[in-house]
């Protein structure tokens, strides 16, 4: 695995998408252009939010999985489900019906990722603890977040706590008691169940690590259907199941102040990407003041909003308070077992550095970076400077960057084509054949 490349779970399905540029303005790090009236995806700036898949009117944005097809490559087959995924179902779904149902579908074994907070809460306060001068420590929770600062906000990729998130402990935990049974590693077939597309990315390509522990990732939305239709024909009323349910704490780890309460000190919880981005800002500039730990998540109430969650999030919130108000006392819970493994999980939660990939960079030569900065000055001076994305690009600042990079022409205002049309410096057909090249035919004339 490249530990420089990004994998990307969103892509644009041409055939569908019309080039309406719904995506293009609702992308934080401005990663979408349009160009011959199809949305194009730039791979070093997605950082996979799913912004653009939430605004697309035609579902021209897409959201690759695993199949589980892919299933049957394993002798062990085990789900890596997460807490909201519960969520999703009304109280007259049982968890033990949906866990049922997995079974039915082809999973030996389903397993609540959560149960692996308790080791990461521990070492996540010692963390903390021994890097207390460093102001302020961000959760590596959310992968999206994790790349939004890598290429948007890179000087503060330091401050990016190096602890693998609790799928990748629960799987780490999974696969070493089926190795203990007697399996080999490949026998053992790891599938995550997402709520998001960042989460697919970084299963693929993870931050901060050379290899990914799971062997797949199925979206939330199409394992939910399934789950659904098994029990609906009774499918999951023939199987008895253990179901190892997370502590209170895990249970809502993966909401909003979730994971920020249970750390000492100044500690601020922000979700939506947009106010991320826009706090990450005020940190950067030294505007925030002192604060001790961040918990950001790039979805309005975190997981339970994923794009990939088919249920309303306000309703998954109540029931995943609901639930871990009973404490599991629905449950059969395992402990001793999961403790067993403590210290083994403990020596493998540590990520890697963890390296800036910054989109602002015009160019790795410092004398050259300087002389295209002063490019980029003169052409946003030219530009009217009112953001409206005639000309394919979110803003004219992006556009101008475009320019500067040769990866697209000032012709491309519409504006500054008008000027020039009237200062007899281009034809109207000209304008026109520039308008096509971003546009498409449909629109150019």
């Amino acid at each position: 695995m490249d530990p420089h490349a990004f994998h990307h779970a969103l892509y644009v399905d041409t055939e569908l998408c019309t080039g309406c540029s719904h995506c293009m303005r609702v992308c934080p790090t401005e990663a979408i252009r349009v160009r011959n009236g199809i949305a194009c995806i730039d791979p070093e700036k997605c950082i996979d939010c799913g912004n653009c898949y939430r605004a697309c009117p035609a579902n021209a944005i897409a959201v690759e999985q695993d199949d589980l097809e892919k299933l049957n490559n394993y002798s062990v087959k085990i789900a890596l489900v997460p807490s909201v995924f519960i969520g999703q179902f009304t109280e007259e779904h049982s968890i033990e019906s949906v866990y049922s149902a997995l079974h039915t579908l082809g999973f030996d074994t389903i397993f609540e990722v959560e149960n692996g907070v308790e080791v990461l809460l521990e070492k996540l306060k010692q963390y903390v603890w021994q890097n207390r001068k460093t102001k302020p420590l961000i959760s590596s929770y959310c992968p999206a977040v994790v790349r939004l600062i890598q290429v948007k906000y890179p000087a503060l990729v330091e401050n990016i706590i190096r602890l693998k998130p609790p799928q990748d402990i629960s799987a780490t935990y999974c696969r070493q008691l089926y190795i203990d049974k007697g399996f080999t590693a490949d026998q053992i077939g790891i599938f995550y169940i997402t709520p998001c597309a960042a989460k697919i990315a970084a299963a693929k390509s993870p931050v901060g690590d050379s290899s990914t522990i799971l062997d797949g990732v199925i979206n939330m939305d199409y394992i939910y259907n399934r789950v659904l239709q098994v029990i609906h024909q009774g499918g999951s009323d023939y199987q008895e199941v253990d179901v190892v349910s997370p502590s209170e704490k895990g249970i809502r780890w993966s909401l909003t102040r979730g994971e920020g309460t249970h750390i000492d000190g100044r500690v601020l919880a922000v979700d939506g990407i947009r106010d991320v981005s826009n706090f990450l800002e005020k940190v950067e500039l030294g505007h925030a003041g002192a604060i001790d730990f961040l918990e950001l998540r790039a979805c309005k109430e975190s997981c339970a909003a994923g794009i990939l969650t088919p249920g309303n999030p306000f309703l998954t919130v109540e029931n995943l308070d609901k639930r871990a108000a009973k404490k599991g006392k629905s449950c059969t819970v395992y402990r001793d077992q999961i403790d067993t493994y403590r210290e083994f999980l403990s020596e493998r939660i540590e990520t890697d550095e963890i390296q800036a990939r910054p989109i602002a960079q015009l160019d790795q030569n410092v004398s050259e970076a300087i002389e295209r900065l002063q490019q980029l000055k003169c052409v946003l001076e030219s530009l009217p400077g009112i953001d409206c994305g005639a000309c394919g690009a979110p803003s004219c600042h992006s556009l101008a960057e475009d320019v500067v990079l040769n990866q697209g022409e000032l012709s491309q205002c519409p504006f500054m084509n008008i000027k020039s049309i009237k200062e007899g410096r281009m034809s109207i057909n000209d304008a026109e054949e520039v308008t096509e090249r971003v546009w498409g035919k449909r629109i150019g004339r």
